[in-house]
């Protein structure tokens, strides 16, 4: 059976299920880097990811995904990327990847990146072409470039 995937902007109806789908995702690396406060994080959220700039994939019209890019001078920031821990680890993480990465190059521009050191998604990040740029004692910051 073949999937119906397709991407979309953020509408405003998206804003909870992105905060849920954060939270789920990244709560537990966080939490053990920094601690992990509920009020902060949900303020930070809203106030820094603009849901208008998430792209949301549908899976037979269901949300499975998304990915934030923020259009630096010089680069676009994948402020993260995200899919729903029940649906990992069946591509739809690579769909997401490779759509960033025509964003990329319709733009002649270079993706950077910030992963905590303890996330699992930086094996992801490394088998899609990135490379580590530098690193602190809780991350990474990684670059990908054609």
């Amino acid at each position: 059976m073949t999937r119906q995937l397709q991407l979309r902007k953020g509408v405003n109806d998206d804003q909870d299920w992105l905060f849920d789908l954060f939270r789920c995702t990244m709560q537990n690396h966080i939490d053990k880097a920094w601690g992990w406060d509920e009020l902060l994080q949900r303020e930070g959220f809203v106030t820094s990811l603009p849901v208008r700039n998430f792209q949301v994939l549908l899976s037979d019209d269901i949300r499975v995904g998304s990915f934030h890019l923020t259009d630096k001078p010089d680069h676009l920031l994948l402020d993260m990327i995200l899919v729903i821990p029940e649906r990992q680890h069946e591509g739809f993480g690579r769909f997401l990847m490779e759509r960033v990465k025509e964003k990329s190059r319709a733009k002649s521009k270079p993706v950077h990146l910030s992963v905590l050191k303890t996330n699992p998604a930086m094996q992801f990040h490394l088998a899609s072409g990135f490379k580590l740029v530098e690193e602190d004692s809780h991350s990474v910051r990684m670059a990908w470039s054609e």
